[in-house]
């Protein structure tokens, strides 16, 4: 991705701090690492792709893009290859070497059929490399439909056709709790400055959430700390899929 191109990003969530959003934090490390190992000039499909924020880690590969470009009408999405559903995508056949999907199945109204398309524009041996969410409170609303468990991603993967699947959990419960402490925060009222409007209580109530921020903060650290004691990975944030065809 070129300069221009990262200057237009309105969400570039690949630059989100660690704390700030724990889940993302999983997501973006995994990516990175698919893109450490694919080989130079490997053909790669970003499914719900967004507005790209990672082509810039796919320099090395020919990367297209595909997106139905409703989730977020803040979002830039005129860097996409291809505008369309996923259950209907307008590529041939055995296509591609690899497809990459973060956080993108729990939007998709039809992610059996999703996941069958993805599966056809695959080459033969081509990996998708996919993530899904297990619990997340809502976003993209309207366009947000389920959650899954790693049984529900398996039987939907092998029903689309593949053979190879390998699901891991980003994390335990303890960075599920570190994950979801943060939305206490957003309970507490605004001051309203920034929108031209003032509320009275978002002020009193200003140095309390000042110190329950640093509490969460100091909660999380722990917390992070504490998942290396959780090794069945059932209560995670959400999951890591490779899946061969």
């Amino acid at each position: 991705m070129n300069e221009e191109q990262s200057n237009q990003l309105t969400d570039d969530f690949s630059k989100i701090p660690k704390l700030k959003d724990i889940g993302r934090y999983y997501v973006n490390n995994f990516v990175k690492d698919v893109a450490a190992k694919l080989p130079e000039g490997f053909l790669i499909l970003d499914a719900g792709a967004g507005e790209c924020a990672y082509k810039k880690y796919f320099s090395h590969c020919q990367y297209k893009s595909v997106d139905l470009a409703v989730g977020d009408d803040k979002w830039c999405y005129q860097h996409l290859d291809y505008i369309a559903p996923l259950d209907d995508l307008p590529i041939d056949d055995n296509v591609f070497d690899a497809v990459l999907s973060t956080q993108v199945l729990e939007h998709l109204s039809k992610p059996q059929e999703s996941l069958c398309e993805l599966y056809r524009v695959l080459k033969k041996n081509g990996t998708l490399y996919l993530t899904a969410p297990m619990a997340q409170a809502e976003h993209q609303i309207p366009y947000d439909f389920f959650r899954y468990t790693s049984y529900g991603l398996k039987h939907l993967l092998m029903t689309a056709g593949f053979s190879s699947i390998d699901v891991k959990p980003m994390g335990g419960c303890f960075v599920r709790w570190a994950y979801e402490l943060p939305s206490v925060i957003n309970l507490f009222p605004r001051i309203g400055y920034t929108k031209g409007e003032f509320n009275l209580n978002g002020l009193l109530l200003m140095p309390l959430r000042r110190m329950v921020s640093a509490l969460v903060i100091l909660l999380q650290i722990i917390l992070i700390y504490l998942d290396r004691f959780d090794d069945t990975g059932k209560d995670t944030w959400g999951w890591q899929v490779i899946a061969i065809k």
